[in-house]
């Protein structure tokens, strides 16, 4: 079924899912959602799996619905507004036939994520409908006048909402708030001078304009090694993996990165902090915090209760009455405690006061 029709080009508009995993030895990148957490929080609120959403680098992209659908947005805040109307994130929008969904500018982050419920439709390659931003491997770059397909249709499907989400959405207080990103040793770690291990944990290093969905330079302290280390053979790496070229630069590799590099491995960002940095953009400040594998296994489990168990309320109404305007009907539904909790034909309004 036909749900929508996109009526722009957006800079970096694509298909991602969970990824595309247990190809890597034959050097096929994971690809995926750079930032998982809000990802998956978009499929949660819609009681989906792991199915196809769209990810939204920059912004700017403008949408068309031909169906009604049930949709929900995550990840970075681009100002999103349903026909100029603003409407929130993190909770289920009832979206109708004729309805225009614009992103603007992200006004923090870099990624945010439209999913829908049950999924866009797209064939699997590999097990997947991921989309790698360099080579031609499934999924779907999207361009002025593309078509998105759904089984998605109007149904009985209660408005939830997520009770805790990441604090990222305001990713410019993480420095203020003294938070590092945790990171684990890397199998070349031990290798380095004494000089950088200190300087890789009591420096910033910033984001520069040379980054995307397969990895991101950092610009900073130069990281230099012990005199008796050589170059490595490759080896395995995947992302989040922090490598040192002969610049003295960190270079992280993000989800379509090779799966085999010659690098020296320094340091790995944590499955936690892989989201957080997936949402830095060019002139951001970062620092790490080196944590042990333990530790890291232990952060996972943490989020994963944090986010995924008993993380959804349902919006519940104190009145319910319609409107009529221009011979046009108005559902109209009042919190029962929040006055700012207005819904109107199913999409929840963002009240800016």
């Amino acid at each position: 079924m036909k749900i929508l029709k996109v009526i722009n080009n957006p800079p970096f508009s694509s298909i991602q899912d969970s990824g595309r995993y247990g190809y890597e030895n034959q050097g096929v990148p994971n690809s995926g959602a750079g930032d998982m957490l809000s990802y998956r929080l978009g499929n949660l609120v819609l009681g989906n799996d792991d199915v196809p959403s769209i990810e939204i680098i920059h912004g700017n992209l403008e949408l068309e619905f031909y169906k009604e659908c049930s949709i929900a947005i995550t990840g970075s805040d681009m100002n999103p507004k349903i026909n100029s109307i603003p409407v929130k994130m993190w909770e289920t929008i009832q979206v109708d036939r004729g309805d225009i969904l614009t992103f603007h500018v992200s006004k923090n982050g870099l990624r945010s994520y439209l999913a829908i419920k049950n999924g866009f439709a797209l064939k699997e390659i590999m097990k997947s409908s991921s989309t790698h931003s360099t080579f031609n491997i499934g999924g779907k770059k999207l361009a002025i006048n593309d078509y998105l397909y759904c089984d998605s249709g109007p149904e009985d499907l209660k408005n939830y909402k997520l009770d805790v989400y990441p604090d990222y959405y305001k990713f410019s207080q993480v420095l203020a708030n003294k938070k590092k990103l945790d990171v684990i040793k890397g199998p070349e770690f031990n290798n380095l001078s004494n000089k950088s291990k200190k300087e890789l944990f009591d420096s910033k290093f910033k984001i520069s304009n040379r980054m995307g969905r397969t990895g991101v330079v950092l610009e900073g302290k130069k990281i230099e090694f012990s005199k008796n280390f050589r170059d490595i053979i490759s080896d395995g790496t995947s992302k989040g993996v922090i490598q040192v070229p002969s610049d003295g630069k960190l270079y992280v590799l993000m989800e379509d990165s090779q799966r085999i590099g010659g690098y020296p491995r320094i340091i790995s960002l944590t499955t936690a902090s892989l989201n957080y940095f997936s949402q830095l953009r060019p002139g951001d400040d970062v620092m790490f915090n080196l944590i042990s594998i333990e530790e890291a296994h232990n952060k996972v489990k943490e989020m994963e209760i944090d986010f995924f168990e008993d993380n959804l309320s349902e919006n519940l109404y104190q009145r319910e009455f319609t409107l009529i305007h221009d011979e046009k009907e108005f559902a109209i539904k009042l919190g029962i405690k929040n006055k700012k909790n207005i819904t109107i034909n199913g999409k929840p309004i963002k009240l800016e006061f």
